[in-house]
């Protein structure tokens, strides 16, 4: 385990080196995710409430818990969303709650642009707080205060659609955030990789395997050492991210750590790889951020497969950056390990193919 203790004081001596891999991009991403949580405002809703009963203003106080509410009037609807000035405009006609208290089946009316992701979280909510209220006033047989007391008892399934509307929002806030982040991780895992080419330039490398030591021993020490290193990052940015800013990482943080950690052992290959078939240094580096980059723009860091078109997608298939934001996406809409299981797989295949080319380079060098 020489080597691996020795690379390990090697990186966290140099100062500028500990500050690339660990500092860096720890303040650069809660400046991302800081900039995401700004830049992406709380759902905005229009509320026109002609039925100015209990129960409208209770769908009313309710909907401005998790949304910047503002009221409208027939005449503004249209020119409010094509503005974006609001996202979704629920109606409520004068008469609602008592329709609703006799049984009969009505609806709020709903104004959105077509296509709108945006307003989908506040459709949803609405229509399951509407169904709600039609059950508990069939129950209720058209008594007014059962009916009121029966919305007051519910208030906990009400809590859990709040929370899924919440959930939603925040889905949309942490999937850039941790595609910032897998990009980042590529990144500088070649910059503590290249420390095999430092060995290279100055002659350790042909030294170390004239020791006792094989070449394969050698590697693998490498490469636990640099794996030793993704994996503090990891941890540390996810401590920034659970503890200071609260980015949503699905029903399990354990989970999503876990697919990062994969991350790691690719970021960790790759480097080992690039390493390997670059001349030198800033070679290996300049083909490190460049190829992060690109894989990270067809595999989908930037945006959901969902947005992507079908070319972008099939390309970004061919990349391990595209299996592990499939991953993301699935662990932050609740999905669990069993889920993320093939996608796990994937990428640790990519690892392997990586793994075997910068060994193979390397075994070439030592004949």
């Amino acid at each position: 385990m020489t080597i691996v203790f020795n690379n390990l004081r090697r990186i966290f001596k140099n100062k500028l080196q500990g500050l690339v891999i660990i500092i860096l991009p720890t303040v650069l991403l809660l400046l991302v995710s800081s900039s995401i949580l700004a830049t992406k405002p709380i759902l905005r809703i229009g509320i026109m409430d002609l039925d100015k009963t209990e129960y409208t203003t209770m769908l009313t106080n309710r909907l401005a818990l998790q949304t910047n509410r503002k009221e409208v009037t027939q005449d503004q609807i249209q020119n409010e969303l094509l503005n974006s000035k609001v996202d979704y405009v629920v109606v409520m006609e004068k008469g609602f709650t008592a329709k609703l208290l006799k049984g009969e089946d009505v609806a709020a009316k709903g104004y959105y642009l077509k296509d709108s992701i945006q307003s989908l979280p506040v459709q949803q909510y609405v229509d399951s707080y509407f169904s709600s209220a039609k059950r508990i006033a069939q129950a209720s047989g058209g008594d007014e205060q059962r009916f009121y007391e029966g919305l007051k008892s519910s208030s906990d399934a009400d809590l859990q659609l709040e929370y899924q509307v919440l959930t939603g929002i925040e889905r949309q806030k942490a999937y850039p955030t941790l595609g910032e982040f897998l990009e980042i991780i590529l990144m500088t895992s070649v910059i503590f990789s290249t420390l095999i080419l430092t060995d290279k330039g100055n002659k350790t490398f042909y030294r170390t395997l004239t020791a006792p030591v094989s070449l394969r021993n050698y590697m693998l020490q490498n490469i636990l050492s640099f794996l030793i290193v993704s994996v503090i990052q990891v941890t540390i940015v996810f401590m920034a991210f659970k503890g200071l800013i609260g980015i949503y990482m699905g029903n399990s943080l354990v989970n999503m750590f876990l697919l990062f950690l994969t991350a790691s052992v690719l970021s960790v290959s790759m480097g080992v790889a690039l390493s390997s078939i670059s001349k030198n240094v800033l070679q290996a580096s300049f083909a490190g951020v460049f190829l992060a980059f690109v894989m990270g723009l067809v595999g989908g860091c930037l945006w959901e497969h969902e947005m992507a078109s079908v070319l972008l997608n099939t390309i970004g298939k061919f990349t391990p950056v595209y299996w592990i934001m499939d991953g993301v996406s699935k662990l932050l809409k609740d999905q669990g390990l069993y889920a993320i299981s093939g996608d796990i797989l994937i990428v640790l295949l990519f690892a392997l193919v990586f793994f075997f080319l910068g060994t193979w380079k390397k075994e070439d060098i030592a004949k």
